[in-house]
């Protein structure tokens, strides 16, 4: 289905030619991506991640030692050796390894907190353009009803109807207005919401731009399961569970120091240098990090087991907004297709016959309701589809948001 805002409203709900927009979808998502505070955590997090790489592809210093030993004309001693470590096991590829999954895991958490943000600034952005959308057609079905009353009025003074019927009219006229104030109101709520959400002033949205509904007929939800940002930070998570297996089982194998060095020996004069070479090598005799190793294990077990809950998660809520999206899509079809027509052609017919004085009030004040009901579920329609896609761009990321051209 074709972007469905704004040929479905353009008789009820188009701003008076002069009202520009000034914001779009597009400039609202760019710019609550600028100012998100909880995205800069997140890229801030990414890049100290990053940072851990740099530090975990360090090999360790060495050790420079100096000992003297009694007076030097005495027949004292002096010592210098230098102590190089030797790490053996593959300690600093798994090292390597486990800060690389630590970093990936980041820029997933970045890429989620992205698409949960731009989820919510297009959800808020879409309710709160058909809350402008529900105080256009407010105003006209107000207009309306000072039409009717009006229209009532003069029967009354022909003396064709009686007072009731006008008392009617201006009740129903009074209910309308009323409906106007609800609606305005609910677009405040809604510019309040998205201005939050772009970390700026209500003065600063302006005019909303319709927001564009892509053709969901070629939306390839299986592949966006596959991919959704949570399944893929559950799988890093099973990475670096394994990365972490791995250095703990690297670090059983104790690092060997190589020590050269050189001793000065004997009194004034008469000292020796004597050159120095060794092996320091620990014995792992009692802690052989076997509770390490096990817990690792222990944790990439759990880390595989939520990669799984993970998966049916979020496959299960994205087929049930998938299927909320198209029910709304078709309800929409079928109120535009066979309601809409009917009702407004009915509530133009009973006002004509009205004046003319082949209808009373009644007739009229029931088609003009039902034409209004049918406007109203329509826009509900267009509403919970866009709460539904907002909830599957949460889960599976980016849906091509677009402006309606």
């Amino acid at each position: 289905m074709k972007a469905i805002c704004v040929p479905l409203l353009a008789a009820i709900c188009l701003a008076p030619a002069w009202a520009q927009p000034s914001l779009t979808l597009a400039s609202a998502l760019e710019r609550a991506r600028q100012s998100n505070p909880e995205l800069r955590a997140l890229a801030l997090e990414a890049d100290a991640a990053d940072a851990a790489g740099q530090q975990a592809a360090l090999p360790p210093n060495p050790s420079l030692e100096y000992l003297h030993e009694g007076k030097a004309g005495r027949g004292g001693s002096t010592t210098v050796q230098l102590s190089i470590p030797l790490e053996l096991g593959g300690k600093r590829a798994a090292r390597m390894d486990a800060a690389h999954a630590g970093s990936r895991a980041a820029k997933l958490d970045l890429a989620a907190g992205q698409a949960r943000i731009d989820a919510d600034v297009a959800a808020a952005y879409q309710q709160a353009w058909l809350a402008q959308q529900h105080v256009a057609l407010a105003s006209q079905v107000s207009e309306s009803g000072r039409r009717s009353s009006d229209a009532a009025a003069r029967r009354v003074l022909a003396g064709k109807i009686s007072p009731v019927e006008e008392a009617r009219a201006r009740v129903a006229e009074a209910n309308w207005r009323m409906d106007g104030v609800s609606a305005q109101r609910e677009l405040d709520e809604a510019r309040i919401k998205l201005a939050g959400l772009l970390g700026s002033g209500i003065q600063d949205l302006g005019e909303l731009a319709a927001p564009g509904a892509p053709d969901t007929a070629g939306l390839r939800l299986e592949t966006m399961i596959e991919s959704a940002p949570a399944i893929e930070r559950a799988a890093a998570e099973v990475e670096a569970g394994n990365a972490a297996v791995r250095m703990e089982r690297a670090a059983r194998i104790p690092d060997v120091s190589l020590i050269v060095g050189s001793k000065r020996d004997g009194p004034e004069g008469e000292r020796v240098r004597q050159n120095i070479i060794g092996l320091s090598i620990p014995l792992p005799l009692f802690n052989r990090n076997q509770g390490a190793v096990l817990a690792a294990e222990r944790r990439a077990d759990k880390a595989r087991a939520e990669l799984e809950a993970t998966r049916l998660r979020v496959r299960t809520e994205a087929l049930q907004a998938h299927a909320r999206m198209q029910a709304s899509l078709q309800q929409e079809r079928l109120v535009r297709e066979d309601v809409l027509p009917g009702a407004q052609y009915a509530a133009e017919a009973a006002m004509k016959g009205f004046e003319a004085g082949k209808f009373n009030y009644v007739e009229v004040l029931d088609a003009q309701r039902t034409w209004v009901q049918a406007q109203a579920q329509q826009l509900r329609a267009i509403s919970d589809f866009y709460r539904a896609r907002a909830d599957l761009a949460k889960l599976v990321g980016n849906l091509d948001i677009k402006d309606s051209k």
